[in-house]
């Protein structure tokens, strides 16, 4: 083999050295595979890190001392408030679980009935909707009227009598120390859920007396003008709102619109 002859091999093998590395970049092994495979590689989505995790450092009661201080005052305050006003409480869940939640009628109490005179009878306030049936203490004046609303609702001395014109002033309580002794403690309770056009009966003297509410406020215990003579034949009746507390005083206003025997 001649000089020539070799210098020409070894230009034709470095040519094709060049060839095969100008393919190996235009080629890649996964090229490769597609042409052999007939399969379209897809390329793999990028994998997202894991969001990280910051732990949240709540505040500590120990760490504030104020805090702490505030969040026993209110359990306390809590606590306390609904074992004094059980009696109330008990009423409104009563009445809103059987009322509201349940759509039935709240009262047991029936529409009074005249019955034979009886002379010893007492008079009675009927509100059959919050179920209301309680004696009426007759002429109390202002300074006794705290001991007696545990007898029954009471009415103010110097205010109209049923079946006379003016204004029938009663007065009854929302809410009393559950550990008292009397039927009586909450017995208005439930006088925030009348409304405009509810009827109240009065039992008395062997009469049943109807009113029909026409008005629903809520004034300040200063106000005394509720008690005052208002022309025709009109009861009106009060109590201590929010219960527990002696802040305002809820005022129903009714007239008298029939009278049975």
């Amino acid at each position: 083999m001649s000089a020539s002859s070799c210098r020409f091999d070894s230009d034709l093998g470095h040519q094709i050295i060049l060839i095969g590395r100008e393919m190996n970049n235009l080629i890649d092994e996964d090229d490769i595979k597609a042409i052999f495979t007939d399969k379209v590689i897809s390329p793999q989505p990028a994998v997202q890190p894991l969001p990280i995790k910051r732990k949240i450092n709540w505040p500590r009661f120990k760490d504030h001392p104020i805090l702490n201080f505030v969040f026993l005052f209110i359990l306390i305050f809590l606590v306390s408030f609904s074992i004094i006003n059980f009696s109330a409480i008990s009423k409104k869940i009563q009445y809103f679980l059987k009322v509201d939640i349940a759509r039935k009628t709240f009262s047991v109490v029936p529409i009074p009935t005249s019955n034979p005179f009886d002379p010893i009878s007492k008079a009675r306030l009927v509100i059959p909707k919050i179920n209301v049936d309680a004696p009426i203490v007759w002429n109390i004046p202002a300074d006794q009227i705290l001991d007696k609303l545990l007898e029954g609702v009471v009415h103010s001395k110097g205010t109209a009598l049923p079946g006379s014109e003016g204004n029938i002033f009663i007065t009854g309580h929302s809410s009393y120390y559950s550990w008292v002794d009397s039927p009586y403690k909450a017995t208005f309770a439930l006088l925030d859920k009348l409304e405009i056009g509810d009827e109240i009966y009065v039992q008395y003297q062997n009469k049943i007396f109807t009113y029909k509410i026409n008005n629903v406020q809520v004034v300040s215990p200063k106000d005394v003008g509720v008690m005052d003579f208002r022309p025709g034949y009109n009861l009106t009746l009060m109590t201590c709102v929010p219960i527990g507390t002696t802040l305002n005083r809820l005022i129903i206003n009714s007239e008298q619109i029939l009278v049975s025997e």
